[in-house]
């Protein structure tokens, strides 16, 4: 197991910002890490990454504790924190140089690593130039780079999609999935599309704990909603909706629970109405994540 925290817990004084939290982590695997503002996602990652103590518990890095071993369990983790803060005053070259020494990398092994992930982020005709003229993507790529340089164990990216726009967040995720070939991921975000097309497994923080830990398929309920679209408006005061949108002055979207599409075209067809579109809907990545939110927040 490359990453393994048991009963991680933090305290800020009165305020418990992360209770008992288990989080496992394999060679090849990516984890997404979900959770509301305030959650204790931060907190996690910080601790896990070696810069906030636990106040409780224990994290272990490719076997190693990282509150007795601290300086070898960190050169066993490469971290991407959010918004990519890297010198604007470097040249993205000189940058990779300063984070090879400093992981310990010889000339060589130095020399060998800049070029092997600049070919793979795709960073190597930016090499020359100043950071602060350098694109959000390339930012972001170039400190993926920096991040894994050392050939981490563990790769920790936190909010790493923020700013990229469609292409350039597709050609992320591929290099994510390549990275994970080597290693294990812990990836937080917000982004729901992003984590669920980029991740294995998803871990859901809400209050300081974990409320929901597997794949978002199964985490989702398997139950099914009926969309129906009908004529006149006053025909959807008939069914019972949970949404009810307006498409143009004769039509409605309807979204409907706990009724068969074949009640819902009997009562239209008794009201005198119309249907142009009825369809079953499962329910959506962000149904989930709200429905798990909500659930867990009622039962805190």
């Amino acid at each position: 197991m490359i990453l393994q925290t048991t009963n991680l817990t933090r305290n800020f004084a009165s305020f418990q910002a992360l209770r008992s939290v288990d989080l496992s982590l394999q060679k090849g695997q990516i984890r997404g890490l979900l959770g509301p503002n305030g959650a204790g996602k931060t907190t996690a990652l910080r601790m896990i990454c070696g810069v906030l103590a636990p106040t409780q518990g224990t994290i272990l890095i490719d076997g190693i504790d990282v509150s007795s071993n601290p300086v070898q369990a960190k050169r066993r983790i490469g971290y991407l924190p959010e918004g990519a803060p890297l010198p604007n005053e470097l040249r993205a070259i000189d940058y990779l140089l300063y984070v090879g020494r400093m992981y310990g990398l010889n000339k060589t092994s130095r020399t060998l690593a800049i070029e092997t992930w600049a070919e793979r982020c795709d960073i190597a005709r930016v090499l020359n130039q100043t950071i602060g003229t350098l694109s959000r993507g390339y930012t972001q790529r170039v400190g993926l780079a920096a991040a894994l340089l050392h050939q981490p164990k563990l790769v920790v990216l936190d909010e790493p999609s923020t700013g990229l726009d469609p292409e350039q967040s597709v050609s992320f995720r591929a290099i994510v999935k390549e990275v994970a070939s080597d290693a294990a991921v812990l990836y937080s975000s917000h982004n729901l599309a992003e984590v669920e097309a980029t991740c294995d497994v998803v871990s859901i923080l809400c209050q300081g704990r974990i409320v929901a830990d597997g794949t978002f398929e199964s985490l989702r309920t398997g139950k099914t909603s009926v969309s129906v679209e009908v004529s006149p408006h006053s025909i959807a005061s008939k069914l019972s909706t949970s949404t009810r949108v307006s498409i143009d002055e004769n039509w409605m979207r309807c979204e409907c629970d706990n009724i068969s599409g074949e009640d819902i075209a009997k009562i239209v067809s008794e009201e005198g109405g119309l249907i142009r579109l009825i369809q079953p809907v499962g329910e959506s990545t962000e149904m989930t994540y709200l429905r798990l939110i909500q659930e867990s927040q009622v039962h805190a």
